[in-house]
């Protein structure tokens, strides 16, 4: 005897399709918002180069 307190088939995948688009929607509406509505910014300052190894040489006889 089939046990009869398993889903259907067709329910299961209809609640996997409408995760899947409940959570694609959350992601495009979370994208949105951080497009719309980022205020983050770095500042303009360039860089001048005393730090690091911008100025080393790539030859080691010239370092």
């Amino acid at each position: 005897m089939k046990n009869d307190k398993e889903p259907k088939l067709w329910v299961t995948v209809l609640k996997l399709v409408i995760g899947g688009v409940i959570f694609a929607a959350l992601v495009g509406l979370g994208l949105y918002y951080t497009a719309k509505y980022n205020t983050y910014d770095p500042g303009a300052s360039k860089p001048d180069g005393a730090w690091g190894i911008s100025k080393d040489s790539p030859i080691p006889g010239n370092r």
